[in-house]
């Protein structure tokens, strides 16, 4: 008579232990130490975790394994709370009294018109711009100064107003030159001091300039007692990234307003947010991404008021 042998062991162990080691990540990803900048690029793009999540679960399905069946739903659900509110769309709560548009439109980029023209077609109040060299900016001018009177440009980067500027000034967050600007805006409500930012960008092995204007632009915003604050441009991280945290505690910002994560780089499959409107003493009526008009990201379009 022959004897049927079950396979050795429990189903679907690796793939639980995996799934386990996705919700240890979510959850405790701040514990990673920091080497060279990866734990900050590890933490910009830990919502792609739930692909990860996704396929452990597929695997534990194919398994039929409760063990792993089990840890994935621990990890699906880690990851739903850490990221759930995120992905549903925001909710609006009544008409924009200011409207940002901000956009990184490329260096050396000959659609730096185009892309002007695209977020002057759907007109906000300011426009502020990143990446500008002697080129675009010539040609981004020649777009907005008719409809945008009042503008400040800043190294290469440029904020075009409909509404008057009261005062501005120019911030190099601690690199040694200006790569930053602030402008007070003469809204109805109430005075609105606007900074317009492009932080350094983080590559293996050099993180350490967008480091430090990160932390030279939250310090600055502590200290900055205007009632009403927007910070908006391009981060070049994420809002997961234990670095922008210290922002996080002095300003806010609203989920997107359509169904998803409001990723914005690169334009092409943005995988990332890398491009902020953050605010203080202001509500956040809507926030969306752009379509791709020609530049390697995707531009914002906030509504305040």
């Amino acid at each position: 008579m022959s004897i049927l042998r079950s396979s050795s062991g429990p189903r679907g162990v690796l793939t639980g232990l995996v799934a386990l080691a996705v919700a240890a990540l979510l959850l405790w990803h701040g514990m990673l130490p920091d080497v060279l900048g990866a734990a900050s690029l590890v933490e910009t793009f830990l919502p792609w975790l739930g692909v990860v999540v996704l396929l452990l679960g597929l695997a534990a399905i194919l398994r039929l394994s409760l063990f792993a069946g089990l840890c994935v739903a621990a990890a699906a659900t880690v990851w739903g709370l850490a990221f759930g509110p995120a992905l549903l769309p925001g909710m609006g709560t009544g008409p924009a009294a200011l409207t940002i548009a901000s956009e990184n439109i490329h260096a050396d980029n000959a659609a730096a018109a185009s892309i002007a023209r695209d977020l002057e077609s759907r007109d906000p109040d300011v426009i502020a711009l990143q990446e500008l060299d002697a080129t675009s900016l010539g040609a981004v001018q020649a777009v907005l100064d008719s409809r945008y009177p009042h503008s400040e440009v800043v190294g290469t980067v440029g904020v075009w107003s409909k509404v008057a500027i009261a005062d501005s000034g120019r911030l190099d967050l601690g690199l040694g030159w200006d790569r930053a600007l602030w402008i007070d805006l003469e809204t109805a409500v109430a005075p609105t001091r606007l900074y317009a930012v492009h932080l350094a960008s983080v590559r293996p092995g050099q993180y350490e300039q967008r480091d430090t204007m990160l932390k030279e632009l939250a310090d600055t915003v502590k200290t900055d007692e205007s009632s009403r604050i927007v910070v908006v441009g391009d981060f070049n991280t994420a809002s997961t990234d234990r670095k922008f945290t210290p922002l996080l505690s002095e300003l806010t910002e609203a989920a997107d307003s359509d169904l998803g994560l409001g990723f914005t780089w690169p334009a092409e499959f943005p995988v990332a947010r890398l491009d902020h409107a953050l605010v203080r003493g202001l509500g956040t009526v809507s926030s969306t991404v752009l379509p791709d008009n020609g530049s390697d990201h995707r531009g914002i379009l906030v509504g305040l008021r």
